[in-house]
């Protein structure tokens, strides 16, 4: 799957009404152009910004994640969450949603899920936010290999953009949708058989709701016929995909055209997730020669920018073009390396916490989102607050003290990181806490207010407001839920 794809999409839309040349130049494929239309205000100091300049700030960054240059859209997406000083939902939305596609991108699928299902259960967050975090959410389950909490991620994504004023919403999600479907179909194929990661995903029908070919027929695809190039290319490129899979000479040929084309994908290079999908699907249809020259011209540094944990298609390629060449000794060494990949995420690295339906129907998840959204030197304050979280007397000054900053330098950095303050985030963590219990709680007799204590809350009327503002329901509705 090319994630590029979808966050191009998503930052276009959200930036639409408001940046009308930029969504335009993201949605035909060309985020140089974009990043050139709102470039300017990178140029200013933060005493020259302006009410709105957050947004094109935030524009600046995306664009400048589309095209690799990783570093500087960190610094201008903290520049755009400093900037949003005036409303801390919008802040609090924007750094997980920021931070979010930086995982994604870097294939830290547990931090990006958290981000993600943060918005979707955050009432702050707007309805396009949502749809957005639904998405990335969706993207995280499918490439785990978990197909049924990625389609009801979507599925709840595809409700949601129902009801959002621009159709390109729905148009992006049925993209999306149709995506993993191929990938399903594709990987899961006969002549892959031994691609177990992607054949596991075969056991749920959650993408196999009749063909994808006939699903990506023009005929059946319920779009907006005023597309961009955007969204053709890549149903052209999923169309191939398919028909290569099929064994289809011409298709091959096409296929091959379009591996290579670095115009037709954002950032003007072939995604190296492009060139895989490619390879695996000339394996399927039994184009062994094309599937051997496709690998061949990934160059070392695209190998090696493949998150080494995550790279299983890379693996399973390589060996099934190695054995193809006769070279077994180095295709069961290739192959090996896969099955232990592909075993240990399918059995202990799985995300949890699927999130769909209610907005405000899923606590927070518990892994590193957090500490990623925090500079270095204030992720050791983070980590003191979760080794001291059950402590009632816990303080933002002591916190402070730890890492030896003044309480306003820590306030005003967990602020523009985070979009919470230290004690909000404290009072967010033991509620989570408390919650993440009566939910399991499976020792008996045992009362809300001995498992508030057990979190540093000690007040009941103080715990059932705060609880009912951040789950709209009492903690004993939980427990007797």
């Amino acid at each position: 799957m090319v994630i590029k794809i979808y966050f191009a999409l998503a930052a276009a839309l959200a930036a639409k009404a408001t940046l009308p040349r930029y969504a335009a130049a993201l949605l035909d494929g060309d985020p140089e152009r974009a990043y050139d239309s709102v470039s300017d205000v990178s140029d200013r100091g933060s005493r020259q910004l302006i009410d709105g300049d957050e947004g094109r700030l935030l524009a600046v960054s995306d664009a400048l994640l589309l095209l690799d240059r990783d570093e500087d859209a960190e610094q201008e997406y903290r520049r755009a969450q400093k900037a949003c000083r005036s409303d801390d939902d919008r802040l609090r939305v924007m750094s997980c949603r920021n931070a979010g596609w930086q995982a994604l991108k870097r294939a830290r699928y547990f931090a990006a899920h958290s981000c993600f299902a943060r918005i979707v259960s955050d009432v702050g967050a707007t309805l396009e936010q949502a749809i957005e975090a639904s998405m990335g959410v969706g993207i995280v389950h499918h490439l785990m290999g978990q197909q049924r909490h990625a389609a009801e991620a979507l599925e709840h994504a595809a409700q949601l953009a129902s009801e959002a004023l621009d159709p390109l919403w729905s148009d992006t999600i049925a993209l999306l949708t149709l995506d993993c479907a191929v990938r399903i179909e594709v990987c899961g194929s006969a002549q892959l058989a031994d691609h177990a990661f992607w054949q596991s995903g075969r056991e749920s029908d959650a993408f196999l709701h009749g063909s994808a070919a006939q699903r990506l027929a023009p005929e059946s695809l319920h779009m907006q016929r005023a597309r961009r190039p955007l969204i053709d290319n890549h149903l052209d490129y999923l169309r191939q995909l398919l028909a290569v899979a099929d064994g289809n000479p011409a298709a091959s040929l096409r296929l091959a055209a379009i591996a290579a084309d670095g115009a037709l994908w954002p950032g003007r290079n072939v995604p190296a997730e492009a060139k895989i999908a490619a390879v695996l699907a000339a394996l399927s249809g039994g184009f062994g020669a094309m599937a051997e020259r496709l690998l061949d011209t990934m160059t070392k540094r695209e190998m090696d920018g493949i998150a080494p944990r995550w790279n299983l298609d890379l693996l399973y390629a390589r060996a099934k073009v190695a054995a193809q060449r006769g070279h077994m000794q180095s295709a069961l060494q290739l192959y090996a390396s896969y099955s232990r990949e592909a075993l240990h995420c399918l059995r202990s690295e799985a995300v949890q916490a699927p999130v769909a339906g209610s907005r405000r129907s899923t606590g927070a998840p518990t892994t590193d989102d957090i500490a990623m959204r925090l500079p270095a030197k204030y992720r050791r304050a983070y980590r003191y607050i979760v080794e001291h979280i059950a402590e009632h007397g816990l303080t933002t000054r002591e916190v402070a003290a730890h890492i030896q900053v003044t309480e306003r330098a820590l306030q005003m950095m967990f602020k523009h990181s985070l979009g919470v303050s230290p004690g909000a985030l404290i009072r967010q963590m033991r509620l989570e806490g408390i919650r993440d219990e009566l939910r399991t709680d499976a020792r008996g007799g045992v009362t809300v207010l001995d498992t508030a204590r057990r979190w540093g809350v000690n007040s009941r009327s103080t715990l059932v407001k705060s609880y009912r503002k951040q789950f709209n329901e009492s903690p004993s509705e939980t427990l007797n839920g």
